[in-house]
């Protein structure tokens, strides 16, 4: 397989931006949601949730990589457990949509190319994220450092994705509806 520097420049400046597009929607999602912050690590309104499985869906393993930067982002200093515990960690908040996305494309038998892609499936994929999230992010932090938010934090991160990502598409879709072409 021959791969070209300007392949390879795009995969990194996509991998970047997504990084970069996922920090600055978590630190809106701080900005304006700090009184839904449960823990550290859970809150009950997470507007970026809703980029997960968008971000997979359109570039798929490359999607997963920017994701599993901005995650760094996002965690880097805020444990006492250092930096290979932080980069574990963002590889599994960044890889989870991953397996989800790929499950449910397995479950509702879509193919890689988005043909087939129907408004129905997109919930159905965030509410797989925010299930897979709220285990795979919770079982890590039981296993590596403790969980200080209990089984209540499982719910708010199960919560705070699903009401996210619900957020983020009733305004995607006001958007889309204002901005489209009216049909007859």
């Amino acid at each position: 397989m021959n791969v070209s520097a300007g392949q390879v420049a795009r995969q990194v400046t996509t991998i970047i931006a997504i990084a970069v597009a996922w920090y600055g929607i978590y630190l809106l999602n701080e900005w304006l949601f700090p009184f839904f912050e449960y823990t550290l690590r859970a809150n009950w309104i997470f507007l970026p949730a809703a980029f997960r499985p968008l971000i997979i869906l359109m570039f798929g393993g490359t999607g997963a990589i920017g994701l599993v930067l901005g995650a760094f982002l996002t965690v880097y200093g805020t444990s006492q457990t250092g930096l290979l515990h932080e980069l574990a960690f963002s590889a599994v908040l960044g890889m989870t949509p991953w397996i989800a996305v790929a499950s449910g494309r397995a479950l509702l038998d879509l193919p890689q190319n988005l043909s087939g892609l129907k408004a129905g499936h997109v919930p159905l994929l965030c509410a797989l994220c925010a299930g897979m999230n709220a285990i795979t992010l919770n079982s890590y932090l039981w296993a590596t450092t403790g969980f200080e938010g209990g089984s209540i934090q499982i719910a708010a991160v199960f919560v705070g994705d699903l009401v996210g990502s619900t957020i983020v598409l009733f305004l995607m879709a006001n958007i889309l509806a204002f901005a489209m072409p009216r049909r007859l």
